[in-house]
C-alpha cells in the first residue's frame, strides 16, 4: 500500500496500538522509497499525535542530513504541541541513495558537513533545553532559543548497529536502541559495551536498551511465513540497492521465484526476523529479553495485506499488535515503517 491509503491505515495502526496498550509509536526515516511513507519524522509524528492522546510518538531522524538547529526547532515544536509525548531518535546512516543524500544535505555549509556526528548529537541536546543555550560564535556570547512555546524537552535516543554509537551513548548518558531488525551480529557485545562504559547524565540516571525487532505472526507458523514473503522481497530489493516497489499483497508474492541473489539475504534476515505463531513469537521475545536484559522491545508488523483486505487499513499488521499485546503486557514500541 502506498499514497492516502497507507497514510490512513498508519493513523488507525496507531490508534489500535494506543488502544491496546503499547508505549510509544515510532517511525523511520527513508528517502525516495516507493514502498515507505516516512521521510521526514516531525511532520507525521504531529500527524500521529494529533489522531492520539497517550502513547509516545516520534522516531528515527538522520541527523548527517540536516543542521541541529533544523532539527532543534522541529522537535521542540512538536513537543509544545505534545508535551511529554515525542522520542527523538538519532542515527547516522543515510536511509537514501546517493543522489538523495546528496541533495538532502546540498544546503549544509562546509563547515557544518565536517562537523562530526558525536559533535551534531552534542550541539543538538544544547539547542533542545527549553531555557534555551548560549553559544560562542566568532568570541561573542549568542543567545539562542529553539522554540519559545515548549517548557520541556523530547527524550533523545541514540540508534545504532554498532559499538561505534553503542560508545557514544554511554559517554553522553543517552537512552540506547540497537536495530535488530536490521542487523544481528554484534548487537550482545555493543549493548554490553553501553552498559559497562555508560556514564550517568541528567537525561538519563542509568543504563536504558531498547531493542527493534520485526514481527510477523499468524495464526500458524505456515501463514506467518505467507505474511513475510511480501516484506522480504521488499527488503531485499532495497538491500541489494535496487528500485523498490509498494508492498506486494500476498497472492502476488506467493507466485514469484525468489532470485537466486536474494537467498543470502532471506537467509541473513530470517536469523533476526520473529516469524511464527502468537506462542513461536512470545518465546523468542523471552528468549531475546532475558538473554539482553533490555527494557523494551520494539516491534515492527510487517505482516502483508490480502487481496480482500481494505486498502485504507493493514489488518495483518493489526492482528501482529493485537496478538502480542494478548501474551504480553505491553511494555513496546509499534513501528509502521522500517526503521533504520
Amino acid at each position: 500500500m502506498q499514497g492516502v491509503g497507507e497514510r490512513h491505515a498508519t493513523w488507525l495502526r496507531n490508534q489500535h496500538a494506543e488502544t491496546l496498550g503499547y508505549h510509544r509509536y515510532w517511525l523511520g526515516e527513508h528517502h525516495n522509497v516507493a514502498a515507505v511513507v516516512a521521510s521526514q519524522t516531525a511532520v507525521l509524528a504531529a500527524a500521529v499525535g494529533a489522531q492520539t492522546c497517550r502513547i509516545r510518538i516520534g522516531g528515527c531522524v538522520l541527523l548527517p542530513h540536516y543542521s541541529p538547529l533544523v532539527i532543534a526547532e522541529q522537535m521542540s515544536t512538536l513537543e509544545a504541541c505534545y508535551p511529554g509525548r515525542v522520542d527523538l531518535g538519532l542515527g547516522r546512516s543515510s536511509g537514501a541513495d546517493r543522489i538523495a543524500s546528496k541533495l538532502l544535505r546540498e544546503d549544509r555549509k562546509e563547515g557544518l558537513a565536517s562537523q562530526s556526528f558525536a559533535q551534531s548529537v552534542q550541539l543538538l541536546l544544547a539547542m533542545l533545553r527549553p531555557d534555551g543555550v548560549s553559544l560562542q560564535v566568532n568570541s561573542h556570547e549568542y543567545f539562542l532559543r529553539a522554540t519559545s512555546n515548549s517548557t520541556s524537552a523530547p527524550a533523545v535516543w541514540v540508534l545504532s548497529t554498532s559499538s561505534r554509537s553503542a560508545e557514544l551513548a554511554a559517554e553522553l548518558g543517552l537512552p540506547y536502541a540497537f536495530g535488530y531488525h536490521i542487523l544481528g551480529d554484534g548487537m550482545k557485545g555493543a549493548i554490553d559495551l553501553y552498559r559497562s562504559k555508560f556514564k550517568p547524565s541528567a537525561l538519563c540516571l542509568e543504563p536504558r536498551v531498547l531493542v527493534s525487532a520485526i514481527v510477523v505472526l499468524g495464526e500458524t507458523s505456515e501463514e506467518a511465513e505467507l505474511l513475510s514473503i511480501p516484506q522480504l522481497l521488499g527488503m531485499c530489493a532495497f538491500r541489494s540497492g535496487e528500485p523498490v516497489s509498494p508492498q506486494l499483497l500476498v497472492e502476488q508474492a506467493v507466485t514469484m521465484t525468489v532470485p537466486q541473489r536474494y537467498v543470502p539475504l532471506v537467509e541473513m534476515f530470517k536469523k533476526t526476523w520473529i516469524i511464527g505463531s502468537p506462542k513461536q513469537a512470545a518465546d523468542e521475545i523471552e528468549r531475546l529479553v532475558t538473554l539482553l536484559e533490555i527494557d523494551e522491545l520494539m516491534v515492527n508488523p510487517v505482516a502483508a495485506s490480502y487481496t480482500p483486505d481494505a486498502p485504507s487499513r493493514a489488518a495483518n499488521r493489526e492482528r501482529t499488535l493485537t496478538l502480542l499485546a494478548e501474551m504480553f503486557t505491553p511494555n513496546t514500541v509499534a513501528s509502521p515503517e522500517i526503521v533504520h
